[in-house]
C-alpha cells in the first residue's frame, strides 16, 4: 500500500534518515542558530511502527548503519541515508502546496521498506516523535530520550491543538441585554464583537476551564496559570495582536493577578506553559508533571538543518517557544464557542485556546 502524508508527516521520515546520516545534531539558541561545538552525539534510533514487527534498532558505525530487530540483522551505509535524506527534503520542498496534502514519495517508500520502516510516524503514546540513544559531550553519559519534531518545511504547526471538549474557557458578561447579545452574535470578526460589547458597556468577567482534567493540569504548573492564559486569549480575541510575547507584554502592564513588582512574572509562567504544552501535557489527560519528549524538541529549518533544544538548556527552549508562538482561532461552530449564551440568568461566553507557530 502507498504511503501517503502530509509535509509534517514526511518530515520526520526526512528527520529520521537525516540524524543516522549525520550521528550527531547540534544544539541551537532562541533564533535557531546552531550553538558552536555543543552537540549531541547519536549512538542509535529506536523505531517501532508496523503491527507484529516488534521494535527495530538502528545502530550508527562509523560508516555503516546496524540495523537490528525482529530476527533481522543488516548494514546500510551512512551515505545511502544521506542520499535519501536529500532526496526527499526537494520532494518535501518542491511539493505544490495547493494540492492534496496527501503526497507520496515511490521512490522514498521503496528505501524505507529496505531498511525496515513502515510507516511515516513511528508508534507512540506519547508526545516524543522519535526516541534515540544520544552521548552527551558535557556529561560524558548516553541517555535513552524522546524528542518531538516539529518541521519548517511545510505548513505552521500547532504547538497546542484545539478541543471543544477541554479547551474552551468560559467568561461571565456583564452589563448587556438580550439585544446586545443578538447584535453580539450577528457579528462574523471577534474585533467587530467586542467593539460593539465595549460601545454597549459589557463587560467580561473570567469564570473558569470549562473541562476539570484541562483545569486542573493548569493548576498543577501554576496557581494562576489558568487565569493568565484566560485573560491572555482575552486579549487575543480583542484584537490586541496574536504573538504569546506581545500579548504577555499587554498583560504585564496589566498585572491583573497583582504581582505588583517589575520582574517578568507573567512572562515566565507562561514560558513554564509552553514548554510543558510542548513536551508532556494534553488537555484531555490528567498530566503527572512527567515529561513524554524527555529529550527535548528537534526543529527542521527551512535549509533542511535538523536542531536540537535539549531539555537541559531549557532557557533556549523556553526563548524559541515564548517568541515564535501565537494564539489562533479554530472552527466557532466545530469547537462549540464564540456566541454569547443566556443560563441560570447570566450570560456566558466561551473562547477556545489554540496555539500555533508562527514562523
Amino acid at each position: 500500500m502507498t504511503l501517503t502524508g502530509n509535509k509534517g508527516e514526511w518530515s520526520e521520515i526526512y528527520a529520521f534518515f537525516k540524524l543516522l546520516a549525520d550521528g550527531k545534531v547540534y544544539n541551537a539558541d532562541g533564533q535557531l542558530n546552531r550553538i558552536k561545538d555543543l552537540y549531541l552525539l547519536i549512538k542509535e534510533i529506536i523505531r517501532s511502527d508496523k503491527k507484529n514487527e516488534g521494535e527495530y534498532k538502528y545502530k550508527i558505525r562509523p560508516n555503516k548503519i546496524a540495523i537490528i530487530g525482529n530476527s533481522v540483522e543488516k548494514e546500510v551505509s551512512r551515505e545511502e541515508f544521506a542520499k535519501s535524506a536529500a532526496l526527499l527534503y526537494n520532494y518535501i520542498v518542491k511539493s505544490n502546496p495547493s494540492k492534496s496534502k496527501a503526497l507520496s514519495f515511490p521512490e522514498i517508500e521503496t528505501f524505507m521498506e529496505s531498511v525496515k520502516c513502515f510507516a511515516l510516524k513511528a508508534k507512540s503514546v506519547d508526545k516524543a516523535d522519535i526516541r534515540m540513544i544520544v552521548h552527551d559531550m558535557r556529561t560524558s553519559m548516553e541517555h535513552k530520550l524522546g524528542f518531538s519534531i516539529k518541521s519548517k518545511l511545510g505548513g505552521k504547526s500547532t504547538l497546542f491543538n484545539s478541543n471543544k471538549d477541554t479547551t474552551n474557557f468560559l467568561y461571565e458578561v456583564t452589563g448587556i441585554d438580550d439585544n446586545a447579545v443578538d447584535a453580539f452574535n450577528k457579528e462574523k470578526l471577534f474585533s467587530e464583537k467586542f467593539k460593539l460589547l465595549e460601545s454597549c458597556g459589557g463587560e467580561i468577567k473570567y469564570h473558569s476551564v470549562v473541562n476539570k482534567v484541562f483545569r486542573d493540569n493548569l493548576i498543577y504548573i501554576d496557581s494562576d496559570m489558568e487565569k493568565i492564559i484566560a485573560l491572555s486569549m482575552l486579549q487575543y480575541y480583542r484584537h490586541s495582536g496574536r504573538s504569546i510575547a506581545d500579548i504577555i507584554e499587554i498583560i504585564q502592564e496589566k498585572d491583573p493577578c497583582g504581582y505588583n513588582t517589575s520582574m517578568d512574572i507573567y512572562s515566565h509562567k507562561i514560558k513554564q506553559a509552553l514548554v510543558v504544552f510542548a513536551l508532556g501535557m494534553t488537555s484531555a489527560t490528567p498530566w503527572n508533571g512527567r515529561w513524554d519528549a524527555s529529550g527535548g524538541y528537534l526543529v527542521i529549518k527551512e535549509d533542511g538543518d535538523v536542531v536540537c533544544y535539549h531539555f537541559y538548556d531549557r532557557n533556549d527552549l523556553e526563548d524559541y517557544l515564548y517568541y515564535n508562538t501565537g494564539f489562533e482561532t479554530p472552527s466557532t461552530t466545530r469547537h462549540n464557542f464564540g456566541n454569547i449564551y443566556k443560563e441560570g440568568g447570566k450570560y456566558w461566553l466561551k473562547l477556545n485556546l489554540q496555539i500555533r507557530f508562527l514562523h
